[in-house]
């Protein structure tokens, strides 16, 4: 598939959030006539040889009040993003591979579907195609990008995204409110070699050679404002696993943030058990607790842990003692303010020779 024509298929799978304040009218395609606009929210999906994974919503949109270009502006166009109302009981139809399945909206409006197949993985990583429909309603059909590990490949990469490859202040949101809330995902600045890394690791960011999967408790409405930052860093692209932030005790924000992070990655472990895995986080939000967790659980199924340091105690205190477990187990480590120094870790790894590194690291699938 030709890179311009992927771009354009993960926007419109992100189906209208991928920009937010200067073109916020036309993204909510609001008009006197049109109301609240229903929108079929479909997010990248993966897949193995036997089964497609596949996430969205349906959600009601509203007007916003104002467009502009001042900070109240700004905090209002985002603040409507996060202003939608979900619609349960809605019937969602995907098509592909053959094959065919329906499934029921939640009641937060959430679809999670597996479509069973029998369909060897692509000789080298590629992104593969499903369409999704809501025959019930007047709502247009969604191309939705599937990853598909290549088999040339041993590895692939699992990475947080706040303040691991876009800066956010998250663990100082007074200091960096305006950071968080108001600021355009072109505004937006990547961690410090994020971009570099991730590039000599993908070669592609619209085409990755490996698969990328990004874990992070920030919230699915967010989802096409961090695709829209990827693309404009040249960051690769690969399915998300976010957070559903609600008002039900367990979805308040903070809370089940390790849980969260620990079933997702477990979840991507046991669906490529062929693949080993690079792990990005931070040290700002228990990454390293949880990659330590990963480690001590698969062993060296995990290729090597990176961790952006965000206040300079990155091998001190419990973080220090927990990163030492990780290089004991023989899982390299590596931990800087940036990531511009690991560039030379990844080399010294074999991991930019995926072949090579493929046939020297071979690990057992539990320590």
């Amino acid at each position: 598939m030709a890179a311009s024509s992927l771009y354009k298929l993960l926007r419109s799978a992100i189906a209208g959030l991928e920009r937010d304040v200067d073109t916020i009218q036309t993204v909510f395609d609001i008009g006197e006539e049109h109301g609240r606009k229903v929108r079929l929210l479909a997010y990248a999906g993966y897949r193995n040889a036997t089964t497609v994974r596949l996430k969205g919503r349906i959600v009601r949109y509203g007007k916003p009040l104002y467009a502009g270009d001042d900070m109240l502006v700004r905090l209002r166009a985002m603040l409507a993003i996060y202003n939608s109302q979900e619609l349960p009981g809605v019937t969602v139809h995907v098509e592909g591979y053959g094959q065919s399945q329906d499934i029921v909206t939640d009641e937060e409006g959430y679809f999670d579907i597996e479509l069973m197949i029998d369909q060897p993985l692509p000789e080298t990583t590629r992104w593969e195609t499903v369409t999704l429909s809501v025959p019930d309603g007047d709502v247009p059909d969604t191309q939705v990008p599937v990853i598909a590990p290549g088999n040339d490949q041993n590895w692939g990469i699992i990475s947080d995204i706040d303040d691991t490859v876009i800066e956010t202040g998250a663990t100082n949101f007074l200091r960096n409110w305006r950071r968080v809330l108001i600021e355009r995902p072109e505004d937006r600045l990547a961690v410090p070699g994020a971009a570099s890394l991730y590039q000599m690791i993908a070669r592609d960011h619209i085409a990755p050679a490996r698969p990328f999967f990004y874990v992070s408790s920030s919230p699915w409405n967010l989802y096409g404002f961090i695709a829209e930052f990827l693309e404009s860093n040249s960051i690769p692209h690969g399915p998300m696993f976010l957070k559903d932030y609600g008002i039900d005790a367990d979805k308040l924000i903070d809370s089940g943030h390790d849980v969260h992070k620990l079933q997702a990655i477990r979840s991507i472990l046991a669906f490529y058990p062929q693949l080993r895995f690079l792990l990005i986080g931070d040290n700002g939000q228990r990454d390293v607790a949880i990659y330590t967790q990963v480690v001590r659980e698969f062993g060296r199924r995990v290729a090597a842990v990176f961790i952006r340091d965000v206040d300079g105690s990155c091998r001190e205190g419990t973080g220090g003692t927990l990163l030492a477990e990780i290089d004991a187990c023989g899982v390299p480590t590596f931990c800087g303010a940036g990531f511009e120094n690991a560039l030379a870790v990844v080399t010294s790894l074999g991991l930019d020779r995926p072949r090579e590194a493929a046939g020297a690291l071979v690990p057992p699938v539990r320590p």
